[in-house]
């Protein structure tokens, strides 16, 4: 799952890579959330992220498993907050 942190890093960092796949996937329609983490993994692998939909999908679910655990404490510091994951490309 390193890979797929270290995509999480370039994609917080690169707004133009967050456009290109947002395109990618807005073009391919995939039907399923499933479909989406095998695009996204395909499309990070031509970026030199190579991962597999099932280790994708496995960082979403901790991030948004950890989004609602700490939401209200994060809240309460004043941070901003949902920081930015991947689950977007999906909308």
């Amino acid at each position: 799952m390193n890979n797929v942190k270290k995509f999480y890093e370039a994609l917080k960092s690169d707004q133009a890579m967050v456009e290109e796949l947002k395109r990618q996937l807005k073009a391919a329609k995939p039907e399923t959330e499933d479909r989406a983490a095998e695009l996204v993994a395909k499309l990070a692998a031509g970026k030199g992220y190579a991962f597999s939909a099932e280790e994708f999908k496995a960082m979403e679910s901790e991030i948004r498993s950890l989004n609602k655990e700490e939401l209200d404490k994060i809240n309460a510091a004043g941070s901003v907050w949902p920081p930015w994951t991947c689950s977007v490309l999906f909308r």
